[in-house]
């Protein structure tokens, strides 16, 4: 008999926290830090921070003499985001609010860093207009969205799961191309722009922790209001499509597209 899965009912950020940030989005958040060259000393903008893997690895980088915004429109998310702060890094404020009007005086950070946020944005040029004005001359923005075209599991495994003859899930709209992310990084007025994609094999420790991912997404509150019966069944497919047909985990390749931007010096 498969075991019990654990997951905690009506709490999105709490699963997302526990089943999702650790294997995923810690490991992403670490590259991104990288590729926006995030430096001792800097004022580092979070945007859409969720749970804080991208603020903690950007706090690591920036040491103790910097600082690190992170915010999100989620009060509940970010109530995770200064739980294991590593020694040494800067101390990271939280703030709740939009991304098209962030409470931050003009040109105030040196960085600022997107991950998996903005093709979630209705109007994500505004948002990215909005970078551009709390940036300093020479600030440096970085973004990652997952990359359109690409397999994403277990998301598109748990789409794939949900879907029946009467209602059907697609992971495409939380995607997006290079050239779209080139085009809003252009028409926010970033110079010197660079994007490509980048691959990541991640897999999960157990079966039952990435089945309980699910509950970490949006696609968690409409599992729980199914009766037992509909989720119990939905959940042993699940576990079939990922488990193939086991109890072990397997690897998935996860591509994102990442872009990078330049303040230009002069006002533009």
């Amino acid at each position: 008999m498969a075991p019990t899965l654990q997951f905690e009912a009506g709490a999105v950020a709490e699963n997302y926290r526990r089943y999702l940030e650790p294997v995923l989005f810690a490991p992403w958040a670490e590259r991104l830090v990288a590729h926006a060259g995030v430096m001792r000393g800097d004022v580092v903008v979070d945007l859409a921070s969720g749970t804080g893997a991208a603020a903690r690895a950007a706090a690591h980088a920036a040491g103790s003499g910097g600082r690190v915004i992170a915010t999100d429109i989620s009060a509940r998310m970010l109530g995770f985001v200064q739980r294991a702060v590593r020694p040494g890094s800067a101390p990271i404020d939280v703030l709740v609010g939009s991304a098209v009007a962030l409470d931050l005086p003009d040109q105030s950070a040196d960085v600022v860093l997107c991950q998996q946020g903005l093709q979630f944005m209705e109007d994500y040029q505004a948002v990215v207009r909005e970078c551009y004005r709390v940036l300093r001359p020479r600030g440096v923005i970085a973004v990652a969205v997952w990359a359109a075209g690409e397999r994403l599991d277990p998301f598109d495994a748990f789409a794939d799961a949900l879907s029946t003859d009467d209602r059907a899930f697609s992971n495409s709209t939380v995607t997006m191309s290079v050239l779209a992310v080139v085009d809003a990084l252009c028409l926010g007025g970033f110079s010197d722009i660079t994007t490509g994609t980048h691959r990541l094999v991640v897999r999960w420790p157990t079966l039952d922790a990435e089945i309980a991912a699910l509950f970490g997404t949006p696609f968690g509150p409409l599992v729980e209001r199914m009766d037992e019966p509909e989720r119990a069944e939905l959940l042993s497919t699940l576990r079939g499509i990922l488990g193939q047909g086991g109890e072990r985990t397997f690897d998935h390749l996860t591509t994102s597209v990442f872009g990078r931007g330049i303040r230009p010096a002069a006002a533009a």
